[in-house]
């Protein structure tokens, strides 16, 4: 009933405003479009995909040997190890586990799989959950960002210092297989887990990760190098070292990428869109076979993540509000971030690329392979990876895409690296705060008013409280590449206009 209601309500409401969002016209005149920033917008064309079985594509995500090495089985089983391993994942060890998986991958938690590898060693590693799989309401939802994950110890390192001494290996039962997994696990994560370290619990270190893989990697060969084979010194505008350069992004849901012709905060990505995915799992990658191997695997994986759709609001929904929100989005939202309906093929999203001086966000992400680390697009471009999905971030200008809002409500933090804790302050930018921090980690304990995490301001520079625990909570907005200015296309809006556009946005 409440359905029903909303629908005729938000019927009336459209007709009554016909015209007054950027929807073209069936007249045969010329599009009638408000002025926006959807107007500095350029769209980017789709390119063609390879096509996988999206069935298989979750059996492989969910207990496949994608990642091709990993922490020998023996080890995980001794429940004193499964502490220090999660922590080296960014993880905890009691995290839930996932319904539907089979064997041992059913008791394990959802961002880890177990398997067998191509030398036969049984081993455990993470999964690509371990990012794109958070947590709402206490349930684990397939695709979305992973805001809970701790990576202020950097992604991969267990802490051991990237080895252990032969006489403390020998006491691990482990045959000479399961000891060169384990030692390879430890040496390359204490390497990557060096770069990857976060300043707060949420912030995803995907940009760092793949900059250390491409540092540490052969471009030609693929051959794994401990020592840096390509050296990379990011630099500012003014050709300055950045001391403290920490890339911080916030991981996007999976339910866009179906929708977004280049599936990166700034449209970079272009051609297939697996190989940046791919990528991603080279840590264990040591020659362009192997590479290609997982290649292979990732034509289901890609077919998979297309397939993931955003979950329903579960809470409750005022309809009139909603309904007033639906219009007022149409009128200053839609332009950019697309237009939702019951039925998919009715919606649209026009996949437009914002230049930064128009949307003015943070620009470090948009900016990385265009003025810090050009090399590393040089480098992705050339090898195995750039023959799938090529790396444009600067065609034809720098700059980020609006997504599509589909269960925009789940995904808080917002802003592409995650430094806004609500979407009522995503609509009111002069509100945000310059350093907060979230209240806790429960995935219960929602703000259905503001859409997003309860948070409260913090006085002092994050660096300045002594306490890790509580260090480690705080988001400053001060810091390099973590900016929350940005994204006023809200700030017109009355506090009432934006309780109604948030309460559309339960909708979607």
């Amino acid at each position: 009933m409440r359905r029903l209601l909303f629908c005729v309500l938000a019927c009336a409401l459209l007709s009554a405003c016909a015209g007054s969002g950027p929807n073209t016209s069936d007249s045969g005149s010329e599009p009638t479009t408000p002025a926006g920033p959807w107007n500095e917008g350029v769209h980017l064309a789709a390119e063609s995909q390879e096509r996988g079985d999206p069935v298989e594509g979750r059996r492989m995500l969910l207990g496949g040997p994608f990642m091709t090495c990993g922490i020998p089985w023996k080890i995980w089983e001794n429940p004193a190890f499964q502490g220090l391993i999660s922590q080296g994942f960014g993880g905890a060890a009691n995290a839930p586990t996932l319904p539907g998986r089979e064997g041992k991958n059913a008791g394990l938690p959802y961002y880890l799989n177990v398997f067998t590898a191509q030398d036969g060693a049984e081993v455990v590693n993470a999964n690509c959950l371990l990012c794109h799989g958070g947590q709402f309401d206490g349930r684990v939802v397939i695709g979305l960002g992973n805001a809970n994950a701790d990576f202020t110890g950097g992604f991969g390192d267990p802490g051991t210092g990237g080895a252990l001494p032969p006489e403390v290996l020998a006491t691990l039962g482990l045959d000479d297989k399961e000891e060169e997994h384990f030692t390879k696990m430890l040496t390359r994560g204490a390497i990557v887990g060096e770069a990857t370290a976060m300043r707060t619990i949420g912030m995803n270190p995907a940009e760092m990760l793949a900059v250390i893989l491409m540092v540490h990697h052969d471009r030609d060969t693929l051959e794994w190098s401990d020592e840096a084979v390509t050296p990379i010194v990011p630099r500012d505008h003014n050709g300055d070292v950045i001391a403290d350069y920490k890339l911080t992004s916030d991981p996007p849901p999976w339910w866009r990428v179906h929708k977004k012709n280049a599936p990166f905060y700034n449209g970079m990505a272009r051609g297939d869109h697996r190989g940046t995915m791919a990528l991603a799992t080279s840590v264990c990658v040591d020659d362009v076979e192997q590479a290609r191997q997982v290649d292979t695997w990732f034509r289901d994986i890609q077919a998979f993540v297309d397939s993931v759709r955003a979950p329903r609001y579960p809470r409750a929904v005022d309809p009139l509000l909603a309904a007033e929100g639906e219009t007022l989005f149409s009128g200053n939202c839609a332009g950019c971030h697309g237009t939702y309906a019951e039925n998919e093929d009715d919606e649209t999203y026009p996949n437009l690329l914002i230049p930064l001086d128009v949307i003015g966000t943070d620009p470090a992400v948009a900016e990385a392979g265009v003025v810090h680390n050009p090399e590393l697009v040089e480098w992705y471009n050339a090898s195995f990876y750039g023959e799938i999905t090529q790396m444009e971030p600067a065609d034809p200008f720098p700059g980020y895409m609006p997504p599509p809002l589909d269960g925009v409500w789940a995904t808080a933090p917002f802003l592409h690296n995650g430094s806004v804790p609500t979407v009522d302050l995503l609509l009111n930018s002069s509100a945000r705060p310059t350093r907060w921090r979230r209240v806790d980690l429960d995935t219960t304990n929602f703000d259905e008013e503001a859409l997003g995490w309860p948070w409260v301001e913090v006085g002092v520079p994050q660096e300045e409280i002594e306490d890790e625990s509580e260090r480690k909570m705080v988001y400053d907005t001060t810091y390099w590449s973590q900016s929350n200015a940005g994204h006023p296309f809200g700030d017109h809006l009355t506090a009432h206009e934006r309780r109604a556009v948030i309460e559309y946005l339960k909708t979607l």
